[in-house]
C-alpha cells in the first residue's frame, strides 16, 4: 500500500475512483469466500474491462449488483448483453444497477427504465481525501480490532443483526486476516469483554483508497447507533491511515435532500463530505 499523498479528485474522476474501490471491495469479498460457502450461496462475479457485477442467492441488493455501468464502464449493447447473460446464468432473479450523479450518458436512467428497470432507492456517497487524525482522535476510543480470537463473536453478531443464515458466518470469518481487510467492533459501554453493539469493516487497495462497510447495525436504518458507529469508523480510519491509506469511501443509506441529518453530521465530524447521490434501479427478471 502506498503511503504517499494522493491527488485530490472531484467530479467525474472522483466518482470513477470511488466506484472503483467499492467494486474492488466486492470482488475481493467474493473471492475470499471459502469454496463450500461460495457454492451454497451461488456467489459469482463478472469483471471485464470496466464492467463489474456480482450475483448470489442472497436476496439483498448489495450482493446482486451491477456496480460500474456508466461510471466508468461504457453503456452500449455489449454491456447490456453481458448484464442479461450474467444474471440469466444465476436464474434470472432480481438484480440492481447503480447510477450516480456523474454516470454517463446523461440518459442512462431512461435507458434502464426502457429495459424494464425501476427506481428502488438511493444512497449518498461520502468521501474523505487525506488523513484527518485530529478529527478522528476524539472518537477513536472504546473499540477493538477483530482478531482470530474474536472473529466468531464478530461474525455471529453480524449474522444475527441481519437475520442471515449461519453459512454467512463462515464467509465473514474468512475475511479476518485477509490481506487488505480490517474489522472493528465496539462493545456495550466501550468496555472490554462486553456484548458487541456495533461492527464495521474496511477494505484498502494497494493505492491507498479504502472502502468502509459491513456495518451492523446500519445506522439510521436498523438502529440509532450513530455514536457507536462513529467510534468504530474513527478506529478503522486511524488504523488504515497508519498503514498508508489516504482516501476513504462509504455510504449514507438514508439520504437527505438537505444533507443535514445526524448521519451527515457524524461523517462530517470525521472529515467526510457527501459528494454525490447513488440511485438503485432494480429488474425483477430478464426479458
Amino acid at each position: 500500500m502506498t503511503s504517499s499523498n494522493l491527488p485530490l479528485l472531484s467530479g467525474y474522476p472522483l466518482a470513477v475512483r470511488a466506484e472503483r474501490i467499492d467494486a474492488a471491495n466486492w470482488l475481493d469479498d467474493f473471492a475470499g469466500a471459502p469454496a463450500p460457502v461460495s457454492a451454497a450461496l451461488g456467489l459469482a462475479t463478472y469483471c471485464e474491462r470496466d464492467l463489474v457485477m456480482v450475483r448470489s442467492h442472497i436476496p439483498f441488493s448489495h450482493f446482486n449488483m451491477v456496480l460500474t455501468l456508466g461510471c466508468p464502464a461504457a453503456v452500449d449493447s455489449r454491456a447490456f448483453e453481458a448484464i442479461d447473460a450474467f444474471y440469466s446464468q444465476g436464474g434470472g432473479g432480481r438484480h440492481w444497477v447503480l447510477v450516480n450523479d456523474y454516470s454517463q450518458p446523461a440518459d442512462l436512467r431512461d435507458q434502464l427504465v426502457a429495459r424494464g428497470y425501476a427506481p428502488d432507492g438511493a444512497w449518498d456517497r461520502v468521501v474523505l481525501q487525506g488523513a484527518a487524525a485530529d478529527k478522528w482522535a476524539p472518537h477513536a476510543h472504546g473499540c477493538e480490532l477483530v482478531t482470530p480470537a474474536s472473529a466468531q463473536q464478530w461474525s455471529d453478531f453480524i449474522v444475527h443483526c441481519y437475520g442471515m443464515p449461519e453459512v454467512i458466518g463462515g464467509w465473514l470469518n474468512a475475511l479476518v486476516g485477509r490481506r487488505g481487510w480490517t474489522h472493528a467492533i465496539r462493545r456495550e459501554g466501550g468496555a472490554a469483554g462486553g456484548k458487541i453493539v456495533m461492527a464495521r469493516s474496511l477494505y484498502c487497495d494497494d493505492e491507498g483508497w479504502a472502502w468502509l462497510g459491513i456495518d451492523a447495525p446500519i445506522p439510521g436504518v436498523m438502529a440509532p447507533c450513530f455514536e457507536d458507529d462513529q467510534s468504530v469508523v474513527a478506529t478503522l480510519l486511524a488504523c488504515a491511515a497508519a498503514r498508508g491509506a489516504r482516501a476513504f469511501v462509504s455510504d449514507i443509506e438514508v439520504p437527505s435532500a438537505t444533507r443535514d441529518s445526524e448521519a451527515y453530521r457524524r461523517w462530517g465530524e470525521l472529515g467526510f463530505s457527501a459528494v454525490y447521490r447513488r440511485e438503485l434501479y432494480v429488474k425483477s427478471q430478464q426479458g
